[in-house]
């Protein structure tokens, strides 16, 4: 019903902006002849009225073909691209199967000893040849481990095939044994790379034969003038096809067979020149490779099983998107019969009025009007071949885009569940890892504690101890040395100390007279003299006052060198543990750097596989996340834009504020910095005159000092003569414990360094229990999203067999409605069983037999529209000669009608009363046509939308927002009801201004035929032939013309509104 609402919406609304871009002239000439025959108007215009309903539903089927067929343009488009995606995905299938063949070429190669491996994977004759139907010779499986005893061509083997252990009774046998087995072996594995290369071959060229087939059947849809039907085509294409790939295959066998005898002979060659000594280890090889082959056998059995249920839900999930293109069309088709069905009622009423009304009219223009019915009949049958013919089309390329998307799906399941097997394996390993690192973690931990408290305590109590005697020691060295050396060379220092002064002094006075030039210069140079004055004299204090403590120190110094002499003796004991403690430390240290390492290691391998998951994770939910980012990112751009703009404008004005206001305050500053300088000029002339004041007071204070540390030179070489002999006697015993102290602080920084090495290893092993623990909580968090997965697909599947069930109703529902007069044919065709939806190859087999009638009813259609368009283009003739003789009539009545033209003033003030209330009446109406118009683009928009949904790339995304879209399709059918609940109510309300319309029209015919009669007896008193000769109408008479788009226009708006002008 909606997509009849829309067509019908949209043809009316072409039909509005026809009318309105008009030309002027046509519509002058229009009200001119429609004066004029205004005298004997009331029937005629009736049965006009009706002929211009009638063109105007046919140029609204029309406008409704031509859009449907851009609708079949756009789903060619559509078909083309999922082809392309399709052909991608073929590829990518292709690319996992050659590398599959090249691993497996690999592991043969790698075999030293001449035996090929069996580990590829189990398929069998009856899974890999389902679709062919050649039967060549194969290889016979010949595992002693394994029942082939099902197939029903094959032989038994004899005993000798079985592999067999080895009797010590028995040893001439070996050989032979050993031989058997080993053909039996490459029996197997040849058969299982025929095997694999038959099956990678068939997929290959399936799909490269359908894509072809599809392409063909694309091409020979487009070109209309072939009669032949779609089905039959295809049939050809695919037996040419089918034809074709056994050829391939019988080539490509033959020369695998011919490779396989050459390589058989080889290897036996090489095989019976095996020497005895290694038959036994042999035979323990071959035994153990047998059940590594039947292992990995029943691997690859499983994994077929998993892709086959993969493709027979793909398989579903495709019947059940034909199921539902089905529904939509025969929606489609309710709908065209109820629009049929509508304008019936109303083309019966106009035409029992036209019969009442026309009753002169009827003798001279009924050969007109039975020639507009066959012409109107004949657009009908028109319209409706190329309706079904375009329902047609779009349901196969409905059905074929539906099966590319099911291949598609099958595709990224079978990916899905690779990749979610992948992940099992390696979130069970990463718990086996973390299990055993936790594990071993705790006893290292255990025993890096301990390690690590005894080391600190060591530490510890060796750093205080040798800190404490290296402090004292070197101070007291160094303060006994400066102080000797102090003593020796302080006469000399106060000498030059004085020159230094009376330089200094010179300097400053060249520096006083350079501060004229340069103020900044000598701040800085007077401030570094006076610092220098100052640390001399604290120097000078200083020295004065260690002067007198040397001779004590030198007392002290004595006890402490022998306290020295008894530590050094304790710390080399000391010293003698800690060398044993140390390397015993190195050894530990040596074996949990090893297992730090290989725990680094794995660590490593864990976040490498963790960062993958995350990857995937992400790029999965990003998808999701991106499609709906868009509309709100869309939205807010606008809303951005729009701040934008008023923020720039408030910004313009701020700035311009700050300018002025900026230049303000860069004239205040300019007249405070011009303040600031002359100040500074008169700041500097002050410290001039101070600091030269200064500088006289300093030179009368230093020569005061320069005379009491002459007095103090003196007493200081009195003693100076007794230290030196001290000093000879200390230098020796600081040599000796200089040496220890540096065997000491070498030990100390080796300790340093491995309880460092302890202490990041323990920080390791912390961080790595950390990251375990956040393993473990994302593994469960995984688990839990796929068995809510695996519940998601179970719903899926039960879904899957009831869409199945409704498609196959719906098709045998469109069979039934084209169906007229077979209906023992069309039993024949439909035979749907409930059965069938679990065997999907009898399914398709009837639904294109379904397919073939279909195509059959409409050759049949096609058939009967060329014998209309010859009945048309014969009536055509007709109508051309028939202008051609009224021309000369016309004339002849364009004459009279000038003469009736005098009468028509006097009627002219009642009409305009009329011509009122029927305006008034038909602006009613457009209102009522404009909220049906409202109503019908809203339910058009809320169409759209649910057609506009974008397709998930991502199959995860797709399970997860199934639900979602099952809720979002069940919220628009809500609204779809109301909205046609409204649009009912709409319906009956114009239904009902419709009949009042009509009797308004019915009222203005009597008031036409009261006026009519007057000018009937007032012509009759002047001359009764002119007014018999006036009633005929020249529009009707004139010869008629091949009809246009603007014509048919001009007719409806005619019948709509004929008394408007």
């Amino acid at each position: 019903m909606s997509q009849a609402m829309d067509t019908s919406s949209e043809s009316e609304s072409f039909g509005k902006k026809v009318r309105g871009h008009r030309p002027r002239g046509r519509e002058t000439h229009r009200r001119s002849g429609r004066d004029r025959g205004l005298v004997s108007g009331g029937r005629e215009d009736v049965r006009a009225a009706e002929i211009s309903d009638k063109i105007g539903t046919l140029a609204n089927t029309l406008q409704d073909t031509s859009r449907n067929l851009t609708k079949v343009d756009k789903m060619l488009g559509q078909y083309r691209d999922h082809a392309d995606d399709q052909a991608e995905a073929m590829t990518l299938l292709r690319e996992s199967l050659e590398d599959s063949i090249n691993q497996l070429q690999t592991r043969r190669l790698s075999r030293t000893n001449g035996v090929r491996s069996s580990s590829v994977s189990s398929l069998h004759n009856s899974d890999l040849e389902a679709f062919s139907g050649s039967e060549e010779k194969r290889f016979q499986p010949t595992s002693p481990l394994k029942d082939y005893g099902s197939s029903p061509k094959g032989r038994k083997r004899s005993q000798s095939a079985g592999v067999r252990f080895r009797d010590s009774n028995r040893p001439a046998d070996d050989i032979h044994s050993v031989h058997q087995t080993l053909r039996d072996l490459y029996s197997d594995q040849q058969r299982l790379s025929d095997d694999l290369d038959r099956e990678i071959l068939r997929r290959n060229r399936s799909d490269i034969d359908t894509r072809r087939a599809m392409e063909n059947l694309s091409e020979h849809m487009t070109v209309s003038q072939r009669q032949d039907s779609v089905s039959s085509h295809v049939e050809r294409r695919l037996q040419e096809l089918e034809r074709e790939m056994n050829a391939e295959r019988e080539r490509d066998r033959r020369a695998e067979w011919r490779v396989a005898g050459d390589d058989d002979q080889q290897e036996n060659l090489g095989r019976c020149q095996v020497r005895p000594e290694e038959r036994e280890e042999r035979e323990d090889g071959l035994t153990a490779r047998l059940l590594r082959a039947e292992r990995e056998k029943s691997k690859m059995e499983q994994e077929l099983g998993r892709a086959r249920r993969l493709l027979e839900q793909s398989e579903d999930s495709r019947e059940s998107l034909v199921q539902q293109v089905e529904n939509m069309h025969g929606e489609l088709l309710r709908t065209r019969t109820e629009k049929t069905v509508v304008h019936r009622p109303q083309t019966e009423t106009s035409q029992l009025r036209a019969q009442l009304c026309s009753g002169h009219g009827e003798r001279e223009g009924g050969r007109d009007y039975s020639e507009l019915e066959k012409e109107v009949a004949e657009l009908r049958a028109q319209l409706h071949k190329a309706s079904v013919r375009s329902e047609v089309e779009e349901l196969r390329r409905a059905l074929e885009s539906k099966e590319r998307e099911n291949l598609r799906l099958s595709l990224q399941v079978k990916e899905f569940s690779s990749d979610m097997e992948g992940w099992e394996e390696q979130h069970l390993r990463i718990l086996d890892q973390l299990k055993s690192m936790q594990s071993r973690g705790q006893t290292e931990k255990k025993e890096m504690e301990a390690l690590v408290l005894e080391s600190a305590k060591s530490k510890n109590e060796l750093k205080t101890r040798a800190q404490e005697a290296v402090r004292q020691w070197r101070a007291k060295c160094r303060r006994l040395q400066k102080e000797l050396e102090d003593a020796e060379v302080q006469g000399r220092l106060h000498e030059e100390k004085a020159l230094q002064v009376s330089r200094e002094m010179e300097n400053s006075e060249a520096q006083l007279k350079a501060l004229s030039q340069q103020t900044e210069a000598s701040r800085r140079e007077l401030g570094e003299a006076l610092g220098r004055l100052a640390l001399r004299e604290a120097e000078l204090h200083r020295k004065g006052v260690e002067l007198s403590e040397a001779h004590q120190r030198q007392l002290a110094l004595q006890q402490e060198i022998r306290e020295v002499k008894e530590a050094s003796a304790a710390l080399q004991q000391e010293s003698q543990r800690q060398t044993s403690t140390i390397a015993r430390l190195r050894e530990e240290n040596h074996i949990l750097e090893e297992q730090a390492d290989v725990q680094a290691r794995r660590l490593q391998r864990d976040q490498e596989d963790k960062a993958e998951l995350q990857i995937t994770l992400k790029q999965m939910t990003a998808a999701h996340a991106q499609l709906s980012l868009r509309l709100t990112e869309e939205e807010n751009t606008r809303k951005d834009m729009q701040r934008a703009t008023t923020e720039l404008q408030a910004k313009l004005t701020l700035l311009q504020e700050e300018r002025t206001s900026l230049s303000q305050q860069l004239q205040l500053e300019r007249e405070v910095h011009q303040k600031e300088l002359n100040n500074m000029a008169t700041t500097v002339k002050d410290d001039r005159t101070r600091k030269d004041r200064e500088v006289q007071e300093t030179l009368r204070l230093c020569r005061q000092e320069n005379d009491e540390l002459s007095t103090q030179l003196r007493e200081i070489k009195a003693d100076a003569v007794s230290d030196k002999e001290l000093r000879v006697a200390l230098h020796i015993k600081l040599d000796r414990m200089k040496d220890e102290c540096d065997k000491l602080v070498a030990q100390l920084h080796t300790k340093d360094d491995a309880h460092s090495l302890l202490q990041r290893k323990y920080q390791q092993l912390k961080q790595e229990l950390k990251d375990k623990a956040s393993v473990d909580e994302q593994r469960c968090v995984s688990e839990s999203e796929l068995l809510r997965l695996e519940k998601k697909i179970v719903t899926m599947e039960a879904e899957r067999e009831t869409v199945l069930m409704s498609l196959g109703e719906e098709l045998d529902a469109v069979c039934r409605s084209l169906v007229r007069n077979g209906q023992d044919k069309l039993q024949q065709v439909i035979s749907q069983r409930p059965g069938l939806v679990k065997d999907p190859h009898h399914w398709l087999a009837e639904t294109k037999t379904k397919l073939r009638w279909l195509s059959e009813e409409v050759r049949e259609r096609d058939a009967k529209e060329r014998r209309l368009r010859k009945q048309h283009q014969q009536t055509r003739d007709e109508l051309k000669a028939l202008r051609q003789s009224r021309g000369s009539e016309q004339e002849t009545l364009q004459q009279r009608l000038d003469q009736q033209e005098k009468l028509l003033l006097s009627l002219s003030t009642e009409k305009k009363e009329l011509l009122e209330r029927s305006r008034a009446k038909e602006e009613e109406m457009r209102s009522f046509q404009d909220r049906v118009l409202d109503l019908e683009m809203n339910t058009r928009i809320a169409l759209e939308h649910l057609e506009s949904v974008p397709e998930k790339h991502c199959l995860l995304d797709d399970f997860k927002d199934f639900e979602e879209s099952r809720q979002q399709m069940a919220f628009v059918e809500q609204r779809c009801g109301r909205y046609k609940e409204i649009v009912r109510d709409l319906q009956d309300q114009l239904d009902e201004s419709k009949r009042k319309i009509q009797e308004y029209r019915e009222a203005k015919l009597d008031a036409t035929s009261r006026s009519l009669r007057l000018a009937a007896l007032s012509s009759s008193i002047k001359g009764p032939s002119t007014f018999l000769s006036s009633t005929v109408r020249p529009d009707c008479l004139s010869p008629p013309r091949r009809l246009t788009v603007t014509d048919l226009d001009d007719a409806q708006d005619e019948g709509s509104r004929p008394f408007t002008h």
